[in-house]
């Protein structure tokens, strides 16, 4: 079984600070995974008959491209889903106050739900 280490030289890499050159490192590392991570992807996605998958040269050399193009993207949390939910709720509550802003109630129930919808919306953001 071969390792899981590889060898990767970056030209000009040695001219680095300590401090960079592992963060260079880390960021390698993280890039290789989900370059990894996306060619498994692709050949689920066009793995036909029933022997064992296969990554080949050309689906890694495919998520390079996609990585490249900014197409892997990280998963978004369901609670982001769950925020943007409830600021989408909340605008359309806003909307039936806005129509009866000339009351106490409408206007107070606007504001509130704009409040709401806001702090979900920033919530959400930071999942």
């Amino acid at each position: 079984m071969a390792s899981d280490d590889l060898d990767i030289e970056v030209p000009g890499s040695g001219a680095l600070p300590p401090d960079a050159r592992r963060e260079l490192e880390i960021c390698l590392k993280e890039f290789g995974s989900d370059v990894y991570d996306e060619a498994n992807r692709l050949e689920v996605s066009f793995h036909i008959g029933s022997g064992p998958p296969v990554v080949t040269s050309s689906l890694i050399r495919e998520a390079y491209l996609y990585s490249k193009r900014g197409h892997i993207q990280p998963r978004v949390p369901f609670s982001r889903h769950i925020f943007d939910a409830i600021s989408y709720a909340a605008a359309a509550v806003a909307g039936v106050f806005a129509g009866r802003i000339d009351t106490p109630t409408g206007s107070i129930g606007f504001a509130a739900s704009l409040g709401i919808g806001l702090i979900a919306y920033l919530i959400g953001r930071k999942k």
